[in-house]
């Protein structure tokens, strides 16, 4: 179970399908037994289940959104080639295919956390289902009446005890194999691979000593750039922890939200908001209509801030702005806003009572590398102030320590055919490690299928293709440069595109392939 939702309410989807041309199953047992485990446990009242006998294809969508489940647990058929068995209209027999469903639970991954098959031969369906869902449980071989109830009491037991999932899916396991059972017919739990930017991140530690003793320094400002997935909102938060334990006050913002329409075309309801927004995670209330005058309002913002803000406050401030490239793309907005920090920084190396009060301030800034834009990072009102940090890809070092920290065991050369494909892309390296352990392949069947639809890098390549699809200029610039075996110059503002998706590495001002992988799929592709 979310740590986060230890105290909530856990909603059960129990569905079974039993067409009428399959064998019988005691569905209605399993069933009972799940009632009585959770109506025995000490946390019964935050467990509601609901079921759906006679399950169709189409109820199940209809019965996620209705109900709202965390877990959803299937009882009944699977065939061996992976399908699962429904029932059509007339109460017979249909199959559905792996894709099918897992496309359907694509489409609920923000409700469902869970999803249990006690069906024959259903970890087929589970691996494609896991793509999406954080964890699913599904059988490897044909199992019988016994062993499917054996393992719901286990499972069910374990979470009327306020356990995890994986905890859970011990305990059911457990109950498999008191009941005297095979081990071979014990389910296999499959966790979804997080390809998310925020959860992947390897240590660098002479760069993180460096922003540590950095902003202890009072006015201090970091500055983290990088292409999209190479570590650098990991990095921040690291960052802001580091400061936490020395009981500054942080403040975390993100632009993707801070940004919107209205403040695009508006510099006076963006800083407003923003004012706002630090004010409101400091526990601060909003008091613009006393600060805000007929000056400029980058003078307001200033002075709300400096009269304001940062006088209620005892211990240093690190403020951490996050995707601040949105902030660049702002016309309106982009030179004055960085030009009002860079004032920031500046007022706090004053020997007066101004700098007494900004010393407090501590900014990180972080955003997707720029290279050509309507105001390029580089010559912009920050540039050369603070500590600038440009992220780079990990070298081959690098993914061979973060292979043996994830207890793979390759050799020089493995490593070297690794990193020839990833080219060292931090979240590439890392799911590609999580996908090797979790499936328990060998690297040359992991190198032979990474660069196509049945690997681990399926929806990351997708999401890339649909990105490119979707903007045809895009589209034929990257053709080129995937197509050419040597760097090339493509349009300005293309190139800074492709570089800031982390589909380019520059030489100069020419384009190449980021990595091998790009190469190979997007040649295929595209």
């Amino acid at each position: 179970m979310r740590s986060s939702d230890r105290n909530s309410q856990i909603r059960i989807l129990f569905l079974t399908s039993e067409p009428n041309n399959t064998p019988r199953l005691r569905v209605q047992e399993e069933l009972r037994e799940i009632q009585q485990r959770l109506l025995s446990s000490l946390e019964r009242e935050r467990f509601s289940l609901h079921y759906a006998f006679s399950a169709r294809p189409t109820d199940i969508s209809q019965a996620i959104l209705n109900f709202q489940p965390q877990i959803v647990h299937f009882s009944g058929h699977g065939a061996s080639t992976g399908e699962l068995c429904f029932e059509n209209d007339l109460g017979k027999m249909q199959l559905v295919e792996p894709q099918i469903l897992a496309e359907l639970f694509s489409n609920v991954a923000d409700i469902v956390e869970c999803v249990l098959l006690n069906a024959c031969y259903s970890d087929i369906q589970a691996r494609a289902i896991s793509e999406h869902i954080p964890f699913v449980i599904g059988t490897q071989r044909a199992i019988g009446d016994r062993v499917a109830i054996a393992f719901a009491v286990g499972f069910y037991t374990a979470l009327g005890g306020n356990c995890s999932y994986e905890d859970a899916h011990e305990l059911g396991c457990t109950e498999i194999n008191l009941a005297g059972f095979s081990p071979e017919l014990i389910p296999v739990l499959r966790k979804r691979i997080d390809q998310s930017s925020t959860v992947f991140y390897l240590e660098r530690p002479t760069i993180e000593q460096q922003c540590y003793e950095y902003i202890t320094q009072p006015g201090s400002l970091i500055r983290i750039k990088a292409p999209q997935f190479m570590g650098k909102t990991r990095l921040m938060h690291r960052i802001v922890d580091y400061a936490k334990g020395r009981r500054y006050q942080t403040v975390t913002l993100d632009f993707e939200l801070l940004i919107d329409a209205t403040a695009s075309n508006n510099i006076e309801n963006f800083l407003r908001s923003f004012c706002v927004a630090v004010g409101g995670e400091l526990g601060l209330s909003n008091q613009l209509d006393q600060y805000w005058n007929q000056g400029s309002y980058i003078d307001n913002t200033t002075n709300y801030f400096q009269k304001y803000l940062l006088t209620s406050i005892n211990n240093p401030l690190v403020l951490a702005l996050n995707h601040v490239d949105l902030v660049f793309e702002q016309g309106a907005i982009a030179n004055n806003f960085c030009a009002m920090l860079r004032t920031w920084h500046n007022n706090a190396k004053r020997d007066d009572a101004t700098g007494r009060i900004w010393k407090r301030l501590r900014l990180i800034i972080v955003h997707s590398t720029e290279f050509y834009a309507s105001l390029n990072i580089n010559n912009s009102p920050l540039t050369n102030v603070g500590l600038v940090l440009d992220l780079p890809e990990l070298s081959q070092e690098q993914v061979q320590r973060f292979v043996q920290i994830s207890g793979l065991d390759f050799t020089e050369i493995q490593i070297q055919e690794l990193f020839s494909l990833l080219n060292g892309h931090p979240m590439l390296v890392r799911v590609g490690c999580d996908y090797i352990k979790l499936y328990d392949i060998t690297l040359p069947q992991f190198l032979a299928i990474a660069p196509t639809l049945q690997g681990a890098y399926r929806s990351h390549l997708i999401e890339r293709l649909n990105l490119l699809n979707n903007t045809p200029d895009l589209r034929a610039a990257y053709y080129q440069v995937v197509n050419t075996e040597y760097p090339i110059k493509l349009e300005a503002n293309i190139t800074r595109y492709l570089q800031c998706l982390g589909l380019v590495k520059l030489e100069g001002n020419f384009s190449k392939p980021f990595c091998e992988l790009y190469r190979i799929f997007f040649r295929e592709h595209l």
